[in-house]
């Protein structure tokens, strides 16, 4: 029994005191004062550091001389590029021990992100991104129209792979006329060769009761290529194919049309950029030319401006065009375009 105690008193110490053991780290910062704490994680320029006098402290980004912890890391670079593992820091570089590539130098003002981590891999709410958004509009007077939208977007991003995704519905109801709405979904999957380079595969399902659009669902993929991708800004092309299928209704409330399968080709341009204040505006624009159906062509454009309001919430102002150069079913205009505002929150 007596053997037993300290051998029994040195388990309750390993069980319960080990996991306090991350908790080692320290912060050097550029006026010389030096703090000891757990390191929790670095984002939007911003240093999380827990410590046992002042609780979790939030230090701005470029103020961090040195920053030292044991622990592994994910590390993403301004280029989009996320590497794993340990890191020593030394002036304006990090020596990134890392598993799959050996050791690696990253330039400290590169960094935007640094993340904890144990040996197995983040869960999917961990380092999933989106937002969701809700809006109501309506117009008294001569006449009565009431509008609403929702709208869904979300990204997971690996050091090797990016998926991204949205949904869209908007909602029109006016006196004296059928109410109309009209649906979108589209998730794409990015596979990087490099910090710049990538191949994507693309799924889009598209439903628009103003241009009597039953349903039109695309399938394809091509390259893509970075012209520039800082914390602040990107800028890509995107080029392929798809293979699309389009159903139309000639006439409300009668069956559509078989739908039809044909070839496109896709060339657009994804722009991202933030502003003064954390104003993020988000632009994508794609040309898409019909490669069965002669001199027929299509334009989708989508534009949106998001501001932060607090904690978490934004106001954002959207446009959208869908411009398509000869209809299929008769009786129908080229552009269906719109304005919407809504509310989001972001997660």
């Amino acid at each position: 029994m007596r053997f037993l105690r300290p051998c029994a008193a040195a388990s309750f110490l390993l069980i319960f005191a080990v996991p306090g053991l991350h908790g080692a780290d320290t912060v050097i910062l550029d006026n010389g004062d030096r703090l000891t704490g757990e390191f929790q994680k670095l984002e939007e320029k911003k240093l999380s550091f827990k410590t046992d006098y002042a609780g979790t402290l939030s230090i701005d980004w470029e103020h961090v001389k040195e920053l030292i912890t044991e622990d592994k890391v994910e590390i993403e670079l301004e280029s989009g590029h996320m590497v794993r593992g340990s890191f020593e820091q030394s002036g304006e570089e990090l020596e990134v021990a890392t598993e799959e590539e050996g050791v690696l130098t990253v330039e400290v003002p590169d960094v935007v992100r640094i993340r904890f981590y144990d040996d197995k891999l983040p869960g999917f709410f961990d380092i999933i991104e989106g937002a969701v958004d809700a809006g109501f509009n309506f117009t008294r007077g001569n006449s009565r129209l009431n509008s609403s939208s929702l709208g869904l977007r979300g990204q997971y991003r690996r050091p090797k792979y990016q998926i991204s995704a949205s949904a869209t519905s908007l909602f029109t109801r006016q006196e004296d006329s059928e109410p109309t709405s009209r649906q979108t979904a589209d998730a794409r999957y990015d596979r990087f060769f490099s910090t710049r380079q990538f191949a994507f595969g693309l799924l889009g399902l598209e439903r628009n009761d103003r241009q009597r659009l039953n349903l039109r669902s695309r399938l394809g993929g091509g390259y893509g290529y970075k012209f520039k991708d800082t914390q602040t800004t990107q800028f890509s092309f995107l080029g392929g194919f798809t293979i699309t299928n389009e159903q139309f209704q000639d006439v409300p409330g009668v069956a559509p049309q078989v739908g039809a399968s044909s070839g496109e080709a896709v060339a657009g341009i994804d722009y991202r950029v933030e502003l003064f204040n954390e104003v993020d505006v988000i632009t994508t624009i794609s040309f898409i030319p019909n490669l069965v159906q002669t001199g027929r062509y299509r334009i989708e454009f989508d534009s949106t401006a998001r501001i932060p309001i607090l904690a978490g919430f934004s106001w954002s102002l959207s446009l959208f065009d869908r411009f398509d150069s000869n209809p299929p079913s008769a009786g129908v205009q080229r552009n269906d375009y719109g304005v919407v505002t809504a509310v989001g929150y972001a997660f």
